[in-house]
């Protein structure tokens, strides 16, 4: 007769370890954006570094650049055996929301890198949507990380330029360690 309970016991050690897993990566899901990527998916061609010459920014591009900064710390510091499937696709959600909020800002000033982030941002959507349970969320952790990184890559050189003219737009934080 099979011995059941050292299967189910087995299955459950490994389903406690799937939040560890989803938590420690999803920690390092900003890193790939902040640090240089040396193989990134689908990387965005350079886009074009000449910042606008104005440095004063409008009050809606500010307050863009604070919520999709707001939003990529988040998923920084998400704690996905708190919040689960549900807290990390809403998460992921909250930081499509900035993203195309930021590029209704900054289509005027900024043209050729929001294009960059539109596309960055279909790819996000793409991910979301692939998204219905921890498993999935498990099974799908390197897409999810490349996604959130060509979002922030994307992101990155509208961020630095508007960075020095609006001062509530939050710093960049890192995953912490432990």
């Amino acid at each position: 007769m099979p011995d059941t309970v050292g299967v189910t016991e087995r299955a459950c050690r490994k389903s406690a370890r799937v939040p560890r897993i989803v938590a420690a990566a999803l920690g390092c899901l900003v890193l790939a954006g902040c640090t240089s990527q040396s193989s990134p998916p689908a990387p965005p061609p350079p886009a074009p570094t000449a910042a606008p010459t104005s440095t004063t920014y409008s009050a809606e591009l500010c307050s863009a650049a604070a919520e999709f900064q707001t939003a990529a710390n988040a998923i920084v510091t998400l704690d996905a055996t708190q919040v689960g499937a549900d807290g990390v696709k809403k998460a992921l959600q909250d930081l499509e929301t900035a993203g195309s909020n930021l590029i209704t800002a900054a289509q005027g000033q900024f043209s050729p890198q929001v294009a960059e982030l539109e596309k960055a941002i279909a790819s996000l959507k793409g991910t979301i949507a692939g998204l219905s349970d921890q498993d999935s969320v498990s099974t799908n952790l390197g897409k999810i990380a490349a996604s959130v990184g060509v979002v922030e890559q994307a992101a990155k050189p509208i961020m630095d330029s508007v960075r020095t003219g609006c001062p509530s737009v939050p710093p960049v934080e890192t995953p912490p360690t432990s």
